[in-house]
Formats: structure tokens, C-alpha cells, sequence
């Protein structure tokens, strides 16, 4: 034995078989078994110790500590299921951003217990006695993954996780290169099940098998899952492990608990692969000059900021010109059937890049049009009712043109309970037809403060689109009255994010307007009544059924649903671009594929005003007169570029 850490008398039984080294002696040693014994220790070394267990045929357990935590494994040997180095960065990641979980020189350190001593030798044990004699992993099974145990030393309990490298880990699971070869989606049959569900049968998504997949608090890729029992329905958010101090993740929205989870548990998946590349390593970096139309995407068609902002602190952007090198990865045009490369921080909306000039970013992107779903076709078809959605909505809100109005339903018993409650405060629900060129039917549901409090929010909007215009509908709904159902501390939270004298100001300074909550926030206030009544048309309301006739078709197989939607976009002059953000654990483990859509020439969702994108984008200004909403085309300075008020 090597080291004189008090918690080493607790391995003596295991001393006569199993050495107890330090990180020196561990890294000096290239065979055998033993046990690793980390007191003060950095996340540099960890990388190389688990280095050294790749490439030696050593089995080592190492034992760390970290403030009140004792933490053991995974065991390191060659092939291993996962490494020292993945783990501790997921561990330290589910701390939400509050630790340089990405530093080498990170140091870490903790006081052992000696009266857990013996506990600690005997979880040892056990992690060495049940390893595999080889440490392939089986993806796809229980097997997949690596060991790990916590004993939380102020509290005398313990816990068992079974982690693996989420997206890959750079020293014991390096991701494949991207390449044009590994983006295509195949045009395969998808036969639906029942005709008026667009989703795959599954039956590894039930709510069992998915939390067993995802959840670990101390790991992730699921960190958190929270019950709301204030909301009009069972909210749950699920916050996924990404290391940020913003809370991120999915929520669920439902009329219990277990199923709210479930799709919170679904959004949290899409969020977390829409973030970043965790399917392949990016390697293509160049200008658009250089690759030409034929090989990319011009990042001129996807809309670009108001140069008037460049430079702008809040801006997240930098100019663009066809000379300046981008990173790129490739997907696959559903239009022409081959590969395109787009940019990475257009595929991928949280990437490490930024406004300076090692990886520039040319315009800003959210979540706009990501998808997850049973199949990559599924998972696209989503993520294009998505850009459908948000399009409609933002074209209808810059344009500042009325929407004929639309029934609220008579024959949806959730949409009318989801009225009655939003009545009992006070508001009145408007339903409006945004749908546009894209031809998906698409709604914007508009709630308006009817009562007589003075301080009660004016309004509160959110849109739906669909295939079927009714779950366009139900869509839009839920989401409008649960931002209206808010707690009403909501304005009173650290930084009063709702509070009234905090907006006025944005109205006249719109850069000011950075958040969700800023955009949210802007359309509560009476100041904002003109925008708000400028989308709502005149004439009677329409029921559903006589606004969309003959909708919805039903839907025997959703391959061919998604190409015929794709052909319609094709005749409108717009291109469907979609990249896989593939999970491979969570693909190969629950079935479930992850796509991000880009329409080219749509207006895509942005939050922070100054990073708006409503340049060399056409559309903008003839839909409107092509739709009959307005006389004649617009011109771009008779557009109403106000902050958006989407939640």
C-alpha cells in the first residue's frame, strides 16, 4: 500500500490480492489489479488515468473524494465501458454550470470518514468481484454502461448508478466523423398503427423504461425531475445534465402526473441532443465560397440578423460574408435527396461557438425545429410542424396582418375544461388561423385580459401546428392557458422578471428585450394592446372544419405524409433540410431519433431582440399579399419588427 489515506484501512481485507496505489504509483504500474485512492486530485488527472487503463492491461477502481462524497468507480481496464475521465465530467455537469466541469485543473478533494471505512472496502470489493473478464459493451442493453457507487459520508447512505459516456467522451468512446455518407434518411415505409396518431408503436417508451434510461440525479443525462402541482395540469420538467447555469430541459404537460413525465421526458431528450453534436465529431470547416451551393446550404437563405445590431452586447452574431470559414456539418435535402452541409451552429443551438473569431456564429438559433420521435422520419416530420409553427406565427406577427378567426371547438372535452378555467380568471380566448404558404394547418390562440384588475397581464399568446388542425388547436391551447395559469410570484422572483416598470422601457428600447421571460413579458403589458389587436381579423368565426375542409386525411403511412408534405414545400420554392442529432445510447437503448429541420426562406425563432432574422427573406413580404392579408406586397420598413411575445 501506497498511500496513507485514513479510508485505506477500510481495504485492508482486500491489501493481500489488491493493492491500494496512489495516482503516481497507478500510472506506474502496467499490469495487474488495484485499487486507486484519490484524496486531492484533478479532473487532468483523471483523463490520465483512465488513459492509462486504456492502453495497459491494468484494472483499477478508483476511489475519489469530493467534499461529503466518497465516490468508487467505474473500473478502469482496457475496453471499458466507460472511463474516470466521462464520468466525473457528467457528475460534475449535473451541478448545473456551477463548477468548471470542463477544466483539467479543476482540483477536487474531500474528507474521508473512517467510520464508513469498512462500507467503502466492501462496495470496492463487490465493483471488482462483479466486472466482466472483458469490458466490451453490449449497446443496446442493460449492459451498456459502467458501475459506479456514491456513499454520501455525512449521511451514511449509499447509491448505485450505472453511467456511460452521454454523446461520446474523447478518451475511451471518441466519436465518428461527420460525413455526407452518415446523413441520408431513408425513405422507408413508416405504416401507422391507427390513422389519426402520427406516432410509431414503441414499447420501450413506457414511463418504466424510459426513467430507467435517463434519470440520475447524480449522472443524467436526466439530472432533475420536478412536479408543478400549481399549473392548470400536472407539470413536470425534466433538466437534463449540460452544465449550464439555466435550468434546461422538457416539460410535460397532461391531466396527470406519470403522463406529463413521460413527455417531459421526451421534450428533455430532443433538448439535449438539439444542443450540441453527441452522434458525430464535426471535422468540416471551411467558407461558403469554397463549397459552393452544391455542397451547402447559402447562409444568406436562412435569414440573417439586423446588421443595424452588429456589435450590439446583446448581439450573439458576427457580420457574415461568403469568406468566412465556418464549422459545418452535413444533412440530408429531403427536396433532392442528398447530402447538404449547413452550418454547426445552425444545426446544433447551444455549440461552443461565438462572436469572436476562432468559431463565429452568423446568426443566432434555438430549438427551432427539432424533432424526436420512433423513426428519423418521424422524428422530421415533428421537427417540420415545428418551423411550420413557429413561420406562421412569426410571419403573421412582423407582417402585422389580420387572421380570420376560428370557433373555439365544441367536440374536445380538454380544450373546453381548458377554457372554463382561463374564464374564471378573468380572460377571454381567441382562436386565429395562421396557417400559410407551408400549407400545415397552423393556430395561434390568443388570451386576453376581460376583468377589471388594473395589474392583471394583458395578454398571453402561443401557437399549434399540425397535420390535424384539431391537435394544432389543443397544442396552441394548453400551452396559452398554462402561461396564463403562471403563479402570480412569477413577477416577484430574484430580478422581478415580470414586473411591470422592468418592461415598460423595452417598449421604446427593444434591445432591451433579451429573455424568454423579456418577450413573454412585453406582451402583458396595456402598452402592447395595438399589436395584439392588429392579428385579430374581423367577420365571424369560422368553425374548424370549414377552415380546413376535408382535414385531416387520414394517414396510412407517415413516410408518405412526410414526402408529399415536402413536394408541397418544393412547389412553393423552399427546401427541407433535415440533420440527424442522433443519441447513439439513447437511440439504441429506447428507439427514439432525434432531427433538426431547416426550411431555408422560413422565419426561424430567435429570443433577444437584436438577434432577430428577418433579412433576405422574401417571404416576409409577398405571403402576406399572396394569402390576401394584405393589398400588395410590403416593404421592408413597413414591417412590424417588434419584439415577439412567444412563449
Amino acid at each position: 500500500m501506497t498511500t496513507g489515506l485514513p479510508l485505506a484501512s477500510g481495504l485492508a481485507p482486500l491489501t493481500a490480492a489488491v493493492p491500494v496505489l496512489d495516482a503516481a504509483a497507478a500510472l506506474a504500474r502496467t499490469t495487474g489489479t488495484a485499487i486507486v485512492l484519490l484524496e486531492h486530485w484533478t479532473l487532468g488527472q483523471a483523463e490520465e488515468l483512465s488513459r492509462h487503463a486504456l492502453t495497459h492491461p491494468v484494472v483499477h477502481l478508483p476511489i475519489r473524494l469530493d467534499g461529503a462524497l466518497t465516490v468508487l468507480g467505474p473500473v478502469l481496464r482496457p475496453g471499458g465501458r466507460a472511463c474516470l475521465c466521462c464520468a466525473e465530467y457528467q457528475r460534475l455537469a449535473t451541478a448545473g454550470g456551477r463548477v468548471p466541469w470542463r477544466s483539467p485543473g479543476l482540483a477536487l478533494a474531500g474528507v474521508p470518514s473512517p467510520a464508513l471505512a469498512e462500507a467503502v472496502g466492501a462496495l470496492a470489493a463487490e465493483l471488482l468481484r462483479t466486472g466482466p473478464a472483458e469490458g466490451a459493451s453490449v449497446p443496446g442493453t442493460e449492459e451498456d454502461g459502467a458501475d459506479v457507487r456514491i456513499v454520501h459520508n455525512g449521511r451514511a447512505t449509499w447509491s448505485s448508478h450505472r453511467v456511460r459516456p452521454v454523446g461520446g467522451c474523447e478518451v475511451c468512446r471518441p466519436l465518428p466523423p461527420d460525413s455526407a455518407a452518415a446523413a441520408a434518411v431513408p425513405a422507408v415505409p413508416r405504416p401507422m398503427p391507427d390513422p389519426a396518431v402520427l406516432r410509431g408503436a414503441n414499447s420501450r417508451t413506457d414511463l418504466t423504461g424510459m426513467r430507467a434510461v435517463l434519470h440520475d440525479e447524480r449522472f443524467g443525462p436526466v439530472r432533475r425531475l420536478r412536479r408543478a402541482e400549481h399549473s392548470v395540469f400536472g407539470l413536470t420538467s425534466a433538466q437534463v445534465t449540460d452544465g449550464r447555469l439555466a435550468d434546461d430541459g422538457g416539460y410535460g404537460r397532461s391531466t396527470d402526473f406519470d403522463s406529463s413525465e413521460r413527455v417531459a421526458l421526451f421534450e428533455a431528450v430532443e433538448r439535449l441532443a438539439g444542443m450540441r453534436p453527441m452522434g458525430r465529431r464535426t471535422v468540416l470547416r471551411a467558407a461558403f465560397a469554397s463549397l459552393g451551393p452544391e455542397r451547402a446550404v447559402d447562409p444568406e437563405r436562412l435569414g440573417l440578423p439586423d446588421p443595424a445590431y452588429h456589435g450590439h452586447p446583446a448581439s450573439r452574431s458576427v457580420p457574415y460574408t461568403p469568406q468566412l470559414e465556418l464549422d459545418w456539418v452535413h444533412g440530408w435535402s429531403l427536396t433532392h435527396r442528398r447530402p447538404v452541409a449547413v452550418p454547426e451552429h445552425v444545426a446544433y443551438w447551444d455549440v461552443p461557438t461565438g462572436p469572436g473569431p476562432d468559431r463565429p456564429r452568423v446568426v443566432y438559433e434555438s430549438s427551432n425545429g427539432c424533432g424526436v420521435g420512433n423513426s428519423p422520419q418521424e422524428a422530421a416530420l415533428y421537427g417540420l410542424f415545428e418551423v411550420a409553427e413557429r413561420d406562421a406565427f412569426l410571419m403573421a406577427w412582423y407582417a402585422a396582418t389580420p387572421l380570420r378567426r376560428i370557433a373555439l371547438p365544441d367536440d374536445d372535452a380538454e380544450v373546453a375544461q381548458l377554457i372554463d378555467r382561463t374564464e374564471l380568471l378573468g380572460y377571454q380566448l381567441t382562436l386565429l388561423d395562421a396557417t400559410n404558404d407551408l400549407g400545415v394547418p397552423a393556430v395561434i390562440a390568443l388570451c386576453r385580459y376581460r376583468g377589471d384588475n388594473p395589474a392583471a397581464p394583458l395578454a398571453f399568446l402561443a401557437a399549434g401546428a399540425h397535420h390535424d388542425p384539431r391537435a394544432a388547436i389543443r397544442s396552441a391551447v394548453t400551452e396559452v392557458v398554462t402561461n396564463v395559469h403562471e403563479p402570480a410570484d412569477r413577477a416577484l422572483t430574484p430580478g422581478r422578471p415580470r414586473a411591470a416598470e422592468r418592461l415598460r422601457p423595452m417598449l421604446t428600447a427593444p434591445e432591451l428585450v433579451v429573455s424568454l421571460d423579456d418577450h413573454v413579458g412585453l406582451g402583458t403589458l396595456p402598452e402592447a394592446r395595438p399589436w395584439l389587436d392588429a392579428l385579430v381579423g374581423a367577420g365571424p368565426a369560422l368553425d374548424w372544419r370549414d377552415a380546413w375542409p376535408g382535414a385531416p386525411q387520414p394517414v396510412a403511412d407517415l413516410t408518405a405524409l412526410l414526402t408529399s408534405t415536402v413536394r408541397r414545400l418544393s412547389g412553393e420554392g423552399l427546401e427541407v433540410i433535415a440533420v440527424s442529432q442522433d443519441e447513439p445510447g439513447v437511440r439504441d437503448r429506447l428507439g427514439l431519433h432525434c432531427v433538426k429541420v431547416i426550411v431555408p426562406g422560413s422565419l426561424p425563432m430567435t429570443f433577444g431582440h437584436v438577434n432577430h432574422r428577418t433579412r433576405g427573406l422574401p417571404r416576409l413580404l409577398e405571403v402576406p399579399y399572396r394569402l390576401g392579408r394584405a393589398e400588395r406586397p410590403l416593404l421592408y420598413h413597413e414591417l412590424a419588427i417588434h419584439p415577439h411575445p412567444f412563449p
